[in-house]
């Protein structure tokens, strides 16, 4: 049997889609179907740590289908090691970036009590790899739930061929970009399940390479896609990251409503057509960007009483990032014996480190393993921020200081012509970028107080007027937000305290 192969991410295809043909992966890159099925691929979501010492790219993949059809490809530099990853890691860092759009402030005329304001969301195969001519099997094992082997050639070609007699079902249009990658340096790691496993048994994986590498092959997603592919990605790096060769896009927060009848805001439509309309699509959103905002409580002039986070397995709320992972990899079970209240105080002791975060241990070595050693005099010990089993930020720490860390979150939805080369990032402006967002715009603000007047933020009578065109202007994109069908609830949510 053929099997399906996704290269760079894959993420979850919904249940309900197996029904229909084609098929549609909410997230898969590079994805290369067998000749009897097309899927389609529409989403991306990974996480990227880049140091002076490693750089960490992590992958989301979840898979609906046959096990045996499933393969996943992704060209790296000499010295990538393939790890797994968690599901807390990538739960935590969507939920505690995603916007949130608080009501305006409002008050009834007729008796001067307070009506309050109302938070909402954005809506916003069995035989064993072997080598071949010309190409060298550099590593092969076995990673959590995956068999997975590194490959290496110098010669044009000749991986493609390794990928046909092991299964993997490259289109021709595919090739080109192979043996590019091929011609500039790169290995490629590939893991498919290990036989009598099940796609639900899935997890993150996570590629450690040596050194400093802000870029992603970019290029290998193009396989496989429609005509656009969103991507979501999280960059943690002593400097907020943009990619080169992109537009910037904004979405105008003063045309942001909140519809007091049906809970909503506009913020959906207003983020897609900024998006596409910033040089044609080709374009980043940054929706989320904070300096210290992993180990430290963070302020926001949307959530008043300060910014908290729960867990799908706890209902006392954290006051970090960090100590939402712990409690939500704690709920899943990832954690092993350790507590996450003991993770979230160490968390809490290092905010303000100055001191770079080290790995004693050797490459591709778990850090709970005996064969570590220690950290030199004036680092922290990467062992400090693992939570039992839990690894995923104290890998993404190495080579950084805690009190200098931002955490950015970027937003595309890429044309297919604009996955014609990898993704390289740099420094951008160093300025927050806050997903806490309060609605300029009102829309049946009069369900508040029944007969009374809504008295709202930044009211004058002067406005009275013209806030009837302001309203008049953003109920189509207010109806269009409420046809747009709303995620499943996550199992993390961030709220003011």
């Amino acid at each position: 049997m053929k099997l399906r192969l996704f290269a760079l991410l894959a993420l979850a295809v919904p249940s309900a889609t197996l029904l229909s043909s084609p098929r549609e992966a909410l997230a898969c890159g590079g994805c290369f179907a067998p000749p009897t099925e097309t899927t389609v691929v529409n989403a991306h979501r990974m996480v990227l740590s880049v140091s002076p010492v490693q750089s960490v790219l992590w992958d989301q993949i979840q898979y609906s289908g046959d096990p045996s059809a499933f393969g996943w490809v992704l060209p790296v530099k000499r010295g990538a090691i393939l790890e797994e990853g968690s599901d807390a890691w990538f739960e935590t860092l969507e939920a505690a970036t995603s916007v949130r759009i608080t009501a305006p402030s409002s008050t009834c005329a007729r008796s001067g009590g307070g009506c309050g304001s109302t938070l909402g969301s954005a809506d916003a195969a069995g035989e064993a790899f072997g080598g071949g001519d010309h190409v060298t099997v550099l590593h092969r094992g076995t990673v959590g739930p995956y068999d997975t082997v590194t490959l290496a050639t110098d010669t044009p070609g000749v991986l493609n061929a390794w990928f046909d007699r092991n299964g993997f079902n490259v289109d021709e249009s595919t090739q080109p970009i192979i043996d590019a990658y091929v011609d500039e340096g790169f290995d490629f790691i590939a893991i498919r399940l290990q036989p009598g496993k099940d796609v639900k048994e899935m997890t993150p994986v996570r590629v450690v390479t040596p050194g400093a590498n802000a870029a992603l092959p970019l290029r290998m997603v193009a396989a496989g896609t429609g005509a656009n592919v969103a991507i979501t990605l999280f960059t943690i790096s002593e400097a907020r990251l943009a990619p080169e060769g992109f537009a910037a896009a904004a979405v105008p927060i003063d045309l942001l409503a909140w519809d007091f009848a049906s809970q909503e805001s506009n913020y959906g439509v207003l983020r897609e057509k900024a998006i596409a309309a910033a040089d044609g699509g080709r374009a980043f959103l940054t929706s989320y960007a904070q300096q210290g905002s992993l180990f430290s409580p963070v302020s926001s002039p949307g959530a008043p009483f300060g910014v908290r986070y729960t867990t799908s397995g706890s209902t006392t709320p954290v006051d970090t990032i960090a100590a939402a992972f712990a409690q939500q990899g704690f709920a899943n079970g990832e954690t092993g014996e350790v507590q996450d209240a003991a993770c979230a105080v160490r968390f809490a002791e290092i905010a303000t480190e100055s001191r770079a975060v080290a790995n004693p241990c050797p490459a591709g070595v778990p850090l709970s393993d005996p064969s570590c050693g220690e950290v030199a005099a004036g680092q922290i010990d990467a062992r400090e921020l693992a939570c039992g089993a839990l690894d995923d930020l104290a890998i993404a720490m190495v080579g950084l200081h805690p009190k200098d860390v931002w955490l950015t979150r970027l937003e595309a939805n890429l044309p297919r012509a604009a996955l014609d080369t990898d993704l390289v990032l740099s420094p951008a402006p160093q300025e927050r970028v806050d997903n806490w967002l309060r609605a300029r715009v009102s829309v049946h603000a009069d369900v508040l107080c029944g007969g009374a007047t809504p008295v709202l933020d930044g009211d004058r009578p002067s406005r009275t007027r013209g806030q009837g065109t302001l309203v008049g202007m953003t109920l189509g994109a207010l109806a269009l937000a409420a046809a747009i069908a709303r995620r499943g609830a996550r199992r993390l949510a961030s709220r003011p305290a």
